[in-house]
This record gives C-alpha cells, structure tokens and sequence, in this order.
C-alpha cells in the first residue's frame, strides 16, 4: 500500500489498537538501523568512563591535582553543554547523520592529541576545550534526536534501548582499561586507542544512519498511514500542540526540567572524575574501584531499560522515582567502609541515573514534540554547562582543602532529590492563547 509519501514496509497490518499499532513493522528502516546506532552510542561514550580510570596515572605523570584534573573535566562538559544549542542547529537543519560524522571525526583528533598531552595547560586544552567542543556533536544529543526522528508510538523503548548501550559497554570498557595498565599499557596508549575508535565510529554513522524516516519514504514506528500516525499520537505519545524551541524555553515547565537535569547529570559526571579517588581513598584496589564503578555503570542498563516504561507511564514520574534513586546513593557512597555498602550506594546511583536519562529525553518529547525537542535539549544542556564545569572542579578543590568530599557529596545528593520532588509534580505546558 502506497501513503502520500512514499512506501512504509510491509508487515505492520491495519491498525485495530484504538491508536496504537497491532504489532511491530520489522520492515521499517528505524528497527534495522536501532543495532548500528547502539553500537555507535555505546562505544562513543568510552571517553567519558575511561577519564576518571586513567586520572590516577596522568596526576602522577603530569603532576596535576585534583582540582586540576576537575577543571580540565568542568572545561570538557562546559564546553559540550555550551556548543549544545548550536548542535541543536546543525541537527534541525542537517539531520543527525551528518552531525555523528563529523563529530567523530573531529574529536578523534583531540583524543590524540590528548595521549600526547605533556603537562596540565596541554590537558586544558587538548582534552578540556578541543575535546569538550566536539564530542557532544557524536553522543547523547543526537542519538535521542535519532530516537525521537524515527519513533513515536514507541519513542521510550527505541530511546532505552539506545542508551543502554553505554551501560552494556562502560564495564567492558573499564575492563580494558585495567588490562591496559596491568599489561605494561599507559594512559597515553588508552587515548591513542579510543582516538581510532572515534574515528571508526565516524565511518561507521556515514554508512548505516539516516535522519528521518521521510528520508526513506516511510513513516514514524513504521506506520502505514498519516490517519494511523495521528492515532497514535492522539494516545498522548506527544502533545498535540505543535511548540517551536523560542515558546518551548519560555515555559515553567522547561525551567524545572533543567533543575532535573542538573539532578541526574552532575552526580555521575562527578563520579566519572573523582569516583576512582574516592573509592580508593577509603580502602580500596585499583581492580576493587574498577569492577565498582563498573557494577554502576552496569546497572544503569537496568535503569535504562525501565525507562522504556515511559511508553506506558508518565514519564514525568518515573524521572521524580529515578532521582530519588540517585540522590540517596549520592548521599550513601560518602559513608561506604565495606564493599557491599559501596555496592548498595552504586547500585542505587546506576538504576537511578540510568532511568532518568531515558525518562528526561522522553519528558522534553512528550512536553514540545519533534520539531522543537534538538534545539529545547541542546539549549538545556547549555544552561546546565556552567554548573557541569564548575562542580568537579569544586569537588577537587573542597578534598584538596578539607581532605573530604563531604560538602560536596551532600551538597549534590540534596539537589538530586529536591529534584525529585518536582519531577513528581510536574504538569503538561499548554500554550497561551
């Protein structure tokens, strides 16, 4: 059956689930290119999880400390929160295709660089700035941009399944980190290595990914009509009020979602940087603190994969129970003195941050639908930027100076649940008449 654009696929069926489809289309192009682009997002965020691993070595090799070493991450995830509007942009205007190539190909150069690095003022610059303004351009802004091009009906689950990735990979990459150091490798081995990963990765984006279903003449979820489409969307899958990213900014709505945001991101980009530090601090092995905050990284698939559920639940919801995961294991990993206490602390962290992630992605859909959700995102990450350079460097600094991460640590853990609260009492906007 042909549509007013093109051919969607055979296998899909009429639709008889009162505006939700009978069964998946597994022609649709979306489902066949869902592995390629898991692969994609889970091997892009080795950087991320790899930088709090090799730290110890590059402190001692560098002299840095660890104020240094939080300023050089603050710079990284500022500069990536601050050039989000603009990938915002180039995802609107290009599509995440071309975004993912480029992005790759540009940041495998900075990761090289970085394995050179020689003193700190390299590692500002190299790892900090270069590093910090290409990399957002290659993971989590356009992967859900991906996800909420090509799904509707099932946005969530094509969204958790995406982002699961970086918990299935995380551990492996850890994994390999520590055989890396143990077998003789060095930190500056690890960043030559993952610099011909992102380079790979870039090829890889060119060959299999596709903006929009449109682009291949089919349409969300696989749908064989507009009428079906609009079915679905009648569901509440996404508000039918059509929002442009300049109305979407100017909400309450959006306001309370960057404190969110801020309530599940800064908690695991602190622990990307001093997670390692800390857990060694209070009595453990190096092979301990990797195989812990593995298990955190781990259990964020569970997480991840809760979010799915937001196809079926609020999503608002589910965000405001995931941060208060998150926050009181934040809370809890400042007390660890045994091994199954600092499992406790990051388990709850992982399954915590890991159905925020999925269940903030699909609030900002559902809240401002497709075409507004690149360019709302990206600006909330660049709102959030200023906050992500600046706690880790504060973080150092506050051990350096108190020998603790005590204010830090409960610092953080109380805006993670503050943001819980909200979460649990937020509401749909609707636009002023």
């Amino acid at each position: 059956m042909k549509t007013g654009i093109g051919d969607t696929g055979s296998g899909s069926g009429p639709d008889t689930g009162g505006g939700r489809f009978s069964r998946i289309n597994w022609g649709f192009y979306g489902w066949r290119m869902m592995p390629f682009a898991w692969l994609i997002y889970g091997l892009g965020a080795a950087p991320f999880y790899s930088w709090g691993f090799f730290l110890p070595e590059m402190l001692e090799d560098l002299d840095m400390t660890r104020a240094d070493s939080g300023w050089a991450f603050g710079i990284w995830s500022f500069c990536g929160g601050a050039v989000a509007p603009l990938i915002g942009v180039c995802l609107t205007r290009f599509g995440p295709r071309p975004v993912f190539t480029m992005g790759f190909l540009t940041v495998s150069v900075a990761y090289y660089l970085t394995s050179r690095a020689q003193d700190r003022w390299d590692v500002l610059l190299y790892f900090g700035v270069f590093a910090g303004l290409t990399h957002t351009f290659s993971t989590v802004l356009p992967t859900q941009t991906l996800a909420t091009n090509w799904f509707l009906q099932w946005r969530a689950r094509a969204l958790a399944f995406l982002l699961i990735a970086a918990a299935v990979v995380s551990p492996l990459v850890l994994s390999f980190d520590a055989a890396l150091l143990n077998g003789g490798g060095t930190w500056r081995d690890g960043w030559a290595l993952i610099a011909a990963l992102c380079a790979g990765l870039g090829a890889l984006s060119f060959l299999v990914l596709r903006n929009t279903p449109e682009s291949m003449g089919q349409l969300r979820d696989g749908a064989r009509s507009l009428d079906q489409l609009r079915a679905a969307a009648r569901t509440g899958a996404e508000t039918v009020e059509h929002w442009v990213a300049k109305e979407a900014v100017r909400t309450p709505q959006f306001a309370f979602m960057v404190l969110c945001g801020l309530g599940y991101a800064v908690p695991w980009g602190v622990l990307a940087n001093h997670g390692r530090l800390h857990l060694q601090d209070v009595g453990f092995e190096r092979g301990e603190a990797a195989a812990l905050l593995g298990l955190m990284a781990f259990v964020s698939l569970f997480g991840r994969a809760a979010g799915a559920l937001g196809d079926r639940f609020s999503p608002p919801r589910l965000l405001g129970l995931a941060l208060a995961m998150e926050g009181t294991g934040m809370a809890l990993l400042l007390f660890v003195d045994t091994l199954w206490e600092a499992r406790i602390a990051l388990v709850l962290l992982g399954l915590g941050f890991g159905m925020a992630y999925i269940s903030q992605a699909a609030t900002f859909a559902r809240f401002f639908g497709r075409r507004a959700f690149a360019t709302t995102t990206g600006v909330r990450f660049a709102v959030g930027a200023g906050f992500g350079a600046t706690i880790p460097a504060v973080t150092g600094w506050a051990f350096d100076t108190q020998g603790t991460y005590a204010v830090p640590f409960l610092t953080i853990a109380a805006v993670t649940l503050t943001g819980s609260v909200v979460a649990f009492l937020l509401q749909t906007p609707r636009k002023k008449t």
